[in-house]
């Protein structure tokens, strides 16, 4: 244990340095999230005329739309951090020349995917903060000490879960030497089918879709304390659903890893492009 922890330390320090050396990207996406958001906000002003709608707050339970979408741009920036940290973190490792160097050592490299976990979410944390910022300033929207602990509560939850379905994927990029194409297909279909820019109500299948995919209930439960003024008490129920997802996505997202990464050494193509 005590080894494994000094790896993913390890880890971390070295995922910071490399983050240090590009120190403008960290401002990049720390901004450009939110820039994302401005042409949403441009469309439903010239689709209705104003900030607010009767028809998005009869969905939402909130007329404040712009509000409703720098939420769901602060918490996917999460989930996105996830997928291109970690998911795409050992086929980083092949690009610079030290996955054969990892894999032949005795550490695990499900360890070393840990510590690159770690350092994503130290990493996402920072942007995020930022955009909050830029957010309470610019944008008034209220983030105060007493909804912050319980909003913190389930991100972790969040991460948790959606970090072993990172983790799985991961093992898929060693098996099928691609990671760009398959991320920019899962942002899209998150996009598509969890409430990030709209509520996925206003379509049956988006609405269907979203149930499996933990970012819903995330953002459902960070808008309701937010934007609805609920307690953490009337929201139990989606953090009990995310416990229960953790469990799965964590699990499964180990043993699809571990089962793919087996298979990519007996086939012998670790090293190959």
């Amino acid at each position: 244990m005590r080894n494994n922890l000094e790896v993913i330390v390890a880890e971390v320090k070295k995922t910071a340095k490399i983050w240090l050396c590009y120190p403008v990207m960290l401002i990049f996406w720390g901004i450009f999230p939110l820039l994302w958001v401005l042409p949403f906000v441009f469309q439903g002003i010239a689709l209705t005329g104003g900030l607010t709608s009767v028809p998005f707050k009869n969905l939402t339970g909130t007329e404040n739309y712009i509000a409703f979408v720098l939420i769901g741009a602060m918490v996917s920036t999460y989930v996105f951090s996830g997928l291109w940290g970690v998911g795409n973190a050992l086929r980083e490792e092949t690009y610079w020349g030290t996955l054969e160097f990892i894999i032949v050592s005795p550490t695990s490299p499900f360890t070393v995917l840990m510590g690159k976990t770690v350092a994503e979410f130290i990493y996402a944390t920072l942007l995020v903060f930022m955009q909050a910022l830029l957010s309470v300033f610019v944008f008034g929207i209220a983030i105060t000490l007493g909804k912050l602990l319980p909003i913190l509560f389930i991100l972790v939850l969040l991460m948790i879960g959606f970090y072993g379905f990172a983790i799985a994927f991961a093992g898929l990029t060693l098996l099928i030497k691609e990671a760009h194409g398959l991320v920019h297909t899962m942002e899209w279909a998150f996009f598509l089918f969890s409430p990030i820019r709209y509520p996925v109500e206003i379509n049956p299948i988006t609405k269907v879709v979203s149930t499996v995919i933990p970012l819903t209930y995330a953002l459902v439960a960070i808008r309701a304390i937010l934007l609805l003024d609920k307690s953490f008490a009337q929201i139990w129920r989606v953090t009990l659903i995310l416990g229960a997802m953790d469990v799965v996505f964590l699990g499964g997202g180990y043993l699809i890893f571990s089962w793919l990464e087996r298979k990519t050494r007996r086939a012998g193509t670790i090293g190959m492009h």
